[in-house]
């Protein structure tokens, strides 16, 4: 445990991030500031959105641990494309419109050595936001087809 505590220390500080002084739960982690997300389809980037669960941040690749959105690259069929592209675009606006958390949760890295972490800003989870609208669905621990 007091591994992944120093662990989500030293991203905090490696993404411009601190731990709120008022929280009792070292797993949460504030932006001081908002920052621009563009998008970043392939590759490292800063502060860049790779597809609607997926973004750079300060150099560090998170996967947002509580959706599963439509594949961009590549996708299966046109639905999943078009639906896969507006959830990008819906994610970056969403991470581009004030500050944020990360809440950290049972693991914290994916296969993929992505860093897994819930966006949270006033109370509510920016993956249920793209999931109420239409554009993601809640992770169930496994990938289900689009198409």
């Amino acid at each position: 445990m007091a591994i992944a505590i120093a662990g989500m220390l030293s991203l905090g500080t490696l993404i411009g991030l601190s731990v709120p002084r008022e929280a009792a739960r070292p797993d949460l982690i504030k932006a001081k500031d908002a920052v621009n997300f563009s998008i970043c389809h392939m590759g490292g980037g800063t502060n860049c959105v790779v597809d609607g669960d997926t973004a750079w941040i300060e150099g560090i690749k998170v996967r947002i641990a509580d959706i599963d959105a439509p594949e961009t690259h590549p996708p299966r069929c046109d639905y999943e494309a078009e639906l896969g592209e507006r959830a990008t675009k819906r994610l970056a606006e969403l991470m581009s419109a004030g500050p944020f958390e990360m809440k950290s949760v049972d693991r914290d890295e994916d296969r993929y050595g992505r860093r897994l972490r819930v966006l949270i800003r006033d109370g509510h989870s920016l993956g249920d936001q793209l999931v109420s609208e239409g554009m993601a669905r809640t992770w169930e621990g496994r990938r289900r087809p689009w198409c």
